[in-house]
């Protein structure tokens, strides 16, 4: 009898080791999978985005930035971006994640505020009116690492999201100087608003923002 009670117990224990290692095994295949799939979005993100050539900065023009020059040096997916604009006038790749708590807003106040993607991958916000336009465009990486960020084909005379707050000093000059708070540089021009910012402290940028007022 004894040895009939440990075969059965044996048996038993074989069957819990069994299933602990095909569940172990099929969590270990989940995540080999999602890493895959990560490293596929972000290799077909890096592949689109250096497809397109983007501009090298300019000096700063003499007597400062105006909103004639500012708007020749915002460039998207490899053109200068007018703006206000349209979904369309963003490129290949951005596209607006659906919404119908937004989409509620946008009927009922005639404004909204939208996730946009490039390539699948969430990169910030923008805001909308008339269901078309575009009238803030928000890149931001929030809380992930910046190294984690996708390449997108985005910049502000050269300043994309990574740049190192030194070479923003540089490539600014003083109209957007972040002497007052460091890492937030700001300029308010006759209609709209460029802002950029390191919010996490790490000299580097952040966040980069166009407000159309």
């Amino acid at each position: 009898m004894k040895f009939k009670r440990s075969a059965v117990v044996l048996t038993a224990i074989m069957m819990m080791c069994a299933s602990g290692c095909a569940n172990s095994e099929k969590n270990e295949n989940a995540d080999k999978a999602d890493k895959i799939e990560k490293s596929n979005s972000s290799a077909v993100t890096t592949t689109v985005a250096n497809t397109v050539t983007m501009p090298e900065p300019i000096p700063v023009p003499e007597g400062g930035w105006t909103d004639e020059t500012i708007k020749d040096v915002i460039y998207i997916n490899g053109k200068k971006l007018e703006f206000p604009c349209t979904i369309d006038d963003l490129g290949d790749g951005f596209e607006i994640e659906p919404n119908e708590e937004a989409d509620k807003e946008m009927k009922e106040d005639g404004s909204a505020v939208y996730h946009l993607n490039y390539c699948g991958n969430f990169v910030g916000f923008v805001g909308m009116r008339e269901s078309d336009k575009i009238y803030l465009l928000d890149f931001d990486a929030f809380d992930s690492p910046i190294e984690n960020y996708p390449d997108i084909p985005f910049s502000v005379n050269g300043v994309t999201i990574g740049t190192p707050i030194s070479e923003v000093r540089e490539i600014m000059g003083k109209d957007f100087s972040d002497e007052k708070d460091n890492g937030h540089f700001n300029c308010d021009f006759k209609n709209f608003r460029v802002s950029m910012y390191d919010a996490y402290n790490n000299d580097k940028i952040s966040s980069i923002e166009i407000f159309s007022h």
